[in-house]
């Protein structure tokens, strides 16, 4: 019992803390109540915007007539798709237009959808969408001048239409649209370009559009086979798709299904006859550098590579334009000349001023310095807004047709075709702009798609007040080491000899597009760096050669030398076997030419002339011209009949011969004494 109560007594205290724990959990819940009340707060307080947020109708305009032209009636029609979203609710609409656009500078409020401040011209007023299918509205709206017949809408609450005030063969021009939706007690608004036509433009606006083909077009392998398919079928939209060495050679080593895919498709989108291509060398490519260091062949070769690897790839031949892209210099230009260029393709802002900051746009040009080339600019504005993708395709391919119309009305009556020339990488281009776009263009009267050989007609030059001359930013000039130099020099060497072995190997082209790739604008080390790559590349083709280093017997004098070449390529090449030694005589000869088109390729050389017993040969294997050994080695040779062996053995045999005879004489002797 007392030690029962002893431990009913010690057990007391341990109810205390249970107290103080009930305690301090009732702090702690009373402290927690209190804080959801204030997070609850603050929750109810902000409900209302969140929900708002994320109830927030937006819609997207998918199609827009690019292009109203008034009737002699003074009145129009252009159709619209609107996406107003698969929600449920009634979509109701408001379209209105504003003042002619006068400057370029107000295209950038439309683009960013800051759009107009000033009070409207005209608006339709709101009207329901009636007729929507998966989300989908289609409607035509009316632009009128004097008056206007009763039209029926169905598919609207009562007919869009926009009462434009002008007289009568002043209306023509270029005029920012909103778009206003209202669905679930939200209103958005989008803003877009109207061009609208009253009198026949004298001389549309010639748009060369540039599809380029770098090396993020295979990266985005998808998208380029879309792209390149969209192309093939319009057949009839007239642009240009420029070839760029690096794309065209990983093109061709591809093996992949994709990668013959790809080839397919730029095959097919080069068949219209009104597809055509221009070489275009990487960005900031050295050609000053080129020249000054004795490389002048070089220069020739980065335009000739991307027309001859294209004709590889797709039998396609390409145009004589060049179009450069980067900083090009005086120099640079100048250069060109060393490989016949006479047209080239210059970014706006490699020019100062850049052509698009003035009105003195639209015309071939001379540079300074180089008579013999015609230069055309692109337009950076235009390619910078067919890329935004913040902008949907649908409407970015309005606002570029209505950009483009704006273009022509800054001279509507120009005396001469004036050129927007606008290059879009392959790998940032919608399928669904460029179709849009080519359908806009199919029907505009302001603009007209071309190719790029007709805008370089010298009979344009200095035309519509544009400049006969153009002169170039300023650009820094990069300097060249000797070893830069030296290395640029030794590897041109080795790889013309290796193509004399290899000869159309598709990794020719690969080391080619190497060493093309490496005379950048740069410093010393980032040329070096890439010239190191190149030459690495060449040496990972060598280390697949070699040379069986197996001792070899000859069993005796005129015994045929057996020498084993190995190759690991997956091309044939053609090679020079050369036995190097002192020791041994070849009566045809000690170089034997080889085709290694197996993994082991076995030869025989006569030999004659055998001098000592062991020897060690020297075997190289070179390119047809002896200028680069594709392998080297030392073979141990031992030539068994004139070993000290192969003596001491025949002077014991004739000395047992010796022996055995005299023994024999001796006895005949013997024998005939005896008779």
């Amino acid at each position: 019992m007392k030690s029962l109560r002893t431990r009913v007594v010690g057990a007391e205290p341990m109810t205390k803390p249970k107290v103080a724990c009930n305690s301090m959990f009732h702090r702690f819940t009373t402290w927690w109540r209190a804080l959801s009340v204030v997070l609850l707060s603050l929750a109810t307080v902000t409900w209302p915007s969140a929900a708002h947020a994320g109830t927030t109708v937006s819609f997207k305009l998918v199609h827009q007539s690019n292009v109203a032209q008034l009737s002699s009636k003074g009145s129009a029609r252009f159709g619209v798709t609107l996406d107003v979203g698969k929600q449920p609710g009634t979509a109701v609409a408001q379209v209105s237009l504003y003042p002619r656009i006068i400057e370029r500078s107000e295209l950038t409020a439309i683009y960013d959808g800051a759009g107009v401040t000033g009070a409207s011209l005209a608006t339709t007023g709101n009207f329901t969408l009636k007729c929507v299918s998966h989300g989908t509205s289609q409607f035509t709206i009316t632009v009128y001048t004097t008056s206007v017949r009763n039209e029926s809408s169905p598919c609207l609450s009562q007919p869009a239409r926009l009462h434009l005030l002008c007289a009568t063969g002043q209306c023509d021009g270029v005029y920012p649209l909103s778009y206003s939706v209202t669905k679930s007690g939200i209103t958005t608004t989008e803003w877009s370009l109207l061009a609208i036509e009253a009198s026949t433009p004298v001389n549309p606006l010639r748009f060369d559009l540039i599809e380029a083909l770098d090396p993020s077009s295979l990266g985005s392998n998808q998208t380029s086979l879309h792209v390149l398919d969209a192309i093939a079928h319009l057949t009839s939209f007239p642009l240009t798709l420029t070839a760029d060495y690096r794309t065209l050679a990983a093109a061709e080593q591809l093996t992949t299904p994709s990668g013959v895919a790809w080839r397919g498709a730029l095959d097919k989108a080069l068949t219209s006859p009104l597809h055509r291509a221009a070489a275009a060398p990487p960005s900031n490519i050295d050609f000053a550098g080129l020249i000054r260091h004795g490389f002048p062949s070089q220069v020739s070769q980065q335009i000739s590579l991307s027309t001859q690897l294209l004709q590889k790839v797709t039998g396609h031949y390409a145009d004589g334009a060049v179009v450069l892209s980067g900083s090009p210099t005086l120099r640079g230009i100048q250069a060109l000349t060393t490989a016949h260029v006479s047209e080239i393709v210059l970014p706006d802002t490699a020019l100062n001023p850049s052509p698009t900051s003035t009105l003195t746009w639209g015309a071939p040009f001379k540079i300074p310095g180089t008579p013999s080339i015609t230069a055309l600019a692109t337009d950076s504005p235009l390619e910078q807004l067919a890329t935004n993708t913040s902008i949907g395709p649908g409407r970015r391919a309005v606002l570029t047709l209505g950009t483009l119309a704006f273009l022509h009305f800054e001279a509507p009556n120009a005396a001469a075709t004036r050129t927007v020339v606008m290059q879009v990488p392959v790998a940032k281009t919608s399928v669904a702009y460029l179709n849009a776009l080519a359908g806009g263009l199919s029907h505009d009267p302001f603009v007209a798609a071309s190719n790029l050989s007709p805008s370089f007609d010298s009979s344009l030059i200095a035309t519509n007040g544009a400049p006969a001359t153009r002169a170039l930013a300023a650009t820094a000039v990069w300097n060249w080491s000797q070893r830069n130099v030296n290395t640029l020099t030794t590897l041109i060497n080795q790889v013309n000899s290796f193509r004399g072995a290899a000869k159309t190997a598709p990794v020719i082209d690969s080391l080619d597009v190497d060493i093309a790739s490496a005379q950048i604008n740069g410093n010393v080390a980032q040329r070096q760096s890439l010239l190191n790559i190149a030459s690495d590349a060449l040496s990972q083709q060598l280390k697949n050669f070699s040379i069986d280093e197996s001792p070899i017997t000859l069993t005796g004098p005129g015994t045929a030398l057996p020498v084993t070449v190995l190759s690991h390529a997956s091309y044939p090449v053609t090679a020079v076997v050369h036995l190097i030694t002192d020791r041994l005589s070849f009566p045809k000869g000690s170089s034997v030419t080889v085709t290694l088109d197996s993994a082991t390729t076995s030869i025989r050389v006569p030999t004659s002339n055998h001098l000592g017993s062991d020897l060690t040969l020297q075997v190289e294997v070179t390119s047809p011209n002896g200028q680069l050994v594709l392998a080297r080695s030392a073979i141990q040779v031992r030539i068994a009949g004139n070993s000290l062996v192969g003596y001491l053995l025949t002077l014991a045999s004739l000395l047992v011969l010796a022996y055995w005879w005299i023994r024999t004489y001796r006895r005949k002797t013997k024998g005939r004494h005896a008779r």
